[in-house]
């Protein structure tokens, strides 16, 4: 039987209990009853069940027969799942299932092992390739142990559409009566950008991409209006398959960064009226990028495009689908 990868709850939970743990100080052989964390982080026992099963995986509890679940290691010597999943990220192996989902190349349900034979990657590599998708909302589980794609922004026209809506929210949004600036967080960003432009080289699509999405995140909760950062949320979680190949293809970190600096220096400055103007310049200048993407890679044979992304430093797997049968 192939076990299900683990969802975003699951591993956020699992580490709301490491940390409630280490909180504690919590000793080798304590006992962790799944009703007292239930109530402790508001949820049912079923999430808390996966979440505890998730820590067993990785040896730090143990499932006693009539004696519930004991810690094996004490609280100091665990450490936070998702940091762990982040260590032996497999960039290369995410960025291979964007452009497939990007080309339509993906059919609308697969298993683990399909994917696996895919791309010639083990169960792991899988596994934690499936995590990051479903928190970024590109997959969601289906029945049995089917995966399907999530309906998102994976076509040149819908991904128009979320454009034009967001030009017509985020500069009136910088406008709005109850904006109110945190200069302290719009400081951090700034030299977050700076940093960014002194080691462009360093800067992969994934790190660009959350300059990106900050960015915007933080204009709309300056807005103080709860809606519009709901919406930001949203809009970053669907464009970040296309945007990641697009930054990875085409963007100039600097220029980028100095666009993005040269609207939170206005905003600094309390120039809003200049800085409204600058992010709808921005935003167009990303739908002419967007468009320009998806009709480069739409002309380019799949050997071409393993080529340009090579290029930027990836190395992609990307053989024909062939569905095994079980």
């Amino acid at each position: 039987m192939v076990q299900k990868a683990v969802t975003a709850l699951q591993a956020r939970l699992a580490d709301q209990i490491v940390q409630w743990l280490k909180q504690q100080g919590a000793p080798q052989g304590f006992r962790l009853r799944e009703s007292a964390l239930a109530d402790q982080f508001q949820v049912s026992r079923s999430p808390i069940r996966a979440a505890l099963g998730l820590l067993e995986q990785q040896g730090w509890v143990e499932s006693l027969p009539y004696r519930g679940v004991e810690l094996r290691v004490p609280a100091s010597e665990l450490s936070l799942f998702e940091e762990k999943l982040d260590e032996s990220d497999p960039q290369d192996l995410y960025m291979a299932f964007l452009i497939d989902r990007f080309l339509s190349e993906l059919p609308a349900t697969f298993s683990e092992r399909e994917l696996q034979q895919r791309y010639g990657a083990s169960r792991s590599e899988v596994q934690r390739l499936l995590v990051q998708l479903e928190v970024d909302g590109i997959v969601q589980p289906g029945k049995g142990y089917k995966w399907l794609l999530s309906d998102n922004l994976n076509n040149a026209q819908s991904h128009y559409e979320s454009y034009r809506c967001r030009l017509m929210m985020e500069p009136a949004a910088l406008l709005e009566p109850d904006w109110t600036l945190d200069e302290v967080a719009v400081e951090a960003l700034l030299e977050r950008h700076q940093q960014a432009i002194e080691q462009p080289e360093q800067v992969p699509a994934a790190e660009l991409f959350a300059l990106s999405a900050d960015f915007h995140e933080l204009l709309m909760h300056c807005s103080g209006n709860r809606f519009l950062v709901a919406m930001m949320k949203q809009q970053n979680r669907l464009r970040k398959p296309s945007d990641l190949l697009s930054m990875q293809l085409h963007t100039s970190v600097e220029k980028a960064c100095r666009r993005r600096m040269a609207i939170l220096e206005a905003l600094l400055q309390g120039r809003n009226q200049d800085a409204s103007e600058l992010l709808r310049a921005l935003l167009e200048n990303d739908i002419r990028v967007m468009r320009h993407t998806y009709s480069e890679v739409a002309r380019l044979s799949r050997q071409e495009l393993e080529q340009l992304v090579r290029k930027a430093g990836l190395t992609l797997r990307l053989p024909a689908f062939d569905t095994p049968t079980d």
